[in-house]
């Protein structure tokens, strides 16, 4: 989203550098993640501490076990970061760069025809003198809310094993986001696709968690049962107010981005320059808008919460990018500059 918001302020510098960090964030989580989980392994051995999923018998697993959460690839990869990668470099004359995104957000979302033609047509596809290439982001619902359930779990003791109240995190699917099926632009409906469902991505980042979750969770009662044992040696008054503390700070992170939408969608549109009408299905009729589209490539934000609608157009589109980006000229033929002509050929070969 920081990417969006750098573009939609003219800071493509910024954004360029916010698409590099999208690829170095995804190595680094998932080589963090691995090393956390072996960390967490090592330290539960040394203890002679094992946790397994099958004794969360009163966790609602099947919320984590849908075709949804089960078609992603993880928790934190989603495919319209990659796709507005691929859209940006290709609408600044960039394709060798366009392709990568394409291909990145093509993996994550295998099935989306709007992914698979823009990797099909990446270089191809241009605008008209008098035409723009229209990007609509559409962003419905809310993120899910992360709450705690407390679940029974066998957890080791020195007089044996007993069976111990444990919070654990969990998320229930709310599928609130409601996203048109087409919008309605220039005469022509444009169909919608949905890249990105935040709602399924957090379940599956949860479920890929919960292992680690579990261990640390049963390591962390384990030495809570520690103190527990001396403070009842202690005497038996000190023990309970230890066994009530315990208690009382036994909660689950439940800590989420709740302002994010539930699911981000798009559409892609070349349409004449000029006034047009936007038109498409809401959760309380059928919403209409007029919009002024005077540059070579407009990104048309649009956000749906219940029944109302927000739709938001930034002037600066397209304005000063020709500047900062050499590529990007109105005029599509080729100058006759000896330099810009050797880094056009470069950037289209």
């Amino acid at each position: 989203m920081t990417t969006l918001s750098h573009i939609l302020q003219g800071n493509y510098d910024n954004a360029r550098v916010e698409m590099k960090k999208t690829y170095e964030r995804e190595k680094l989580i998932e080589s963090f993640r691995e090393q956390e989980y072996d960390k967490l392994r090592e330290e539960a051995k040394t203890k002679n501490i094992t946790a397994d999923m099958k004794q969360l018998k009163d966790y609602p697993l099947a919320e984590l076990d849908t075709p949804e959460v089960n078609g992603l690839k993880n928790g934190f990869q989603n495919a319209f970061a990659h796709y507005l990668a691929g859209y940006f470099f290709e609408v600044t004359g960039e394709p060798s760069l366009a392709e990568p995104g394409y291909r990145n957000a093509l993996a994550l979302a295998p099935n989306s025809r709007l992914v698979q033609t823009g990797l099909k047509e990446v270089g191809r596809r241009r605008p008209g003198p008098q035409e723009c290439d229209v990007l609509f982001i559409i962003e419905s619902g809310f993120a899910p809310s992360w709450k705690s359930v407390t679940v029974p779990v066998p957890v080791p003791r020195q007089k044996g094993v007993m069976v111990t109240p444990l919070s654990f995190p969990y998320i229930k699917a709310e599928n609130k986001g409601f996203v048109p099926p087409t919008i309605g632009l220039a005469g022509k409906q444009y169909p919608v696709e949905t890249l990105t469902n935040i709602d399924a991505m957090a379940r599956r980042q949860l479920k890929d968690q919960m292992p680690g979750i579990l261990l640390r969770t049963v390591v962390r009662a384990v030495l809570k049962s520690a103190v527990q044992d001396q403070a009842y040696k202690a005497g038996a008054v000190a023990g309970i107010l230890t066994n009530v503390a315990t208690v009382a700070t036994e909660q689950a992170d439940d800590r989420s981005w709740r302002t994010l939408p539930e699911k981000i969608s798009v559409a892609r549109a070349i349409v004449p320059r000029g006034k047009q009408t936007i038109e498409f299905k809401t959760e309380s009729g059928v919403f209409r808008q007029e919009v002024e589209i005077n540059h070579r490539f407009t990104i048309i934000p649009v956000r749906l919460s219940g029944g109302a609608v927000y739709v938001s157009q930034a002037s600066t589109f397209g304005t000063g990018i020709a500047e900062q980006l050499p590529a990007m000229a109105e005029d599509t033929t080729p100058t006759t500059s000896k330099k810009p002509t050797k880094r056009a050929t470069k950037k289209t070969s």
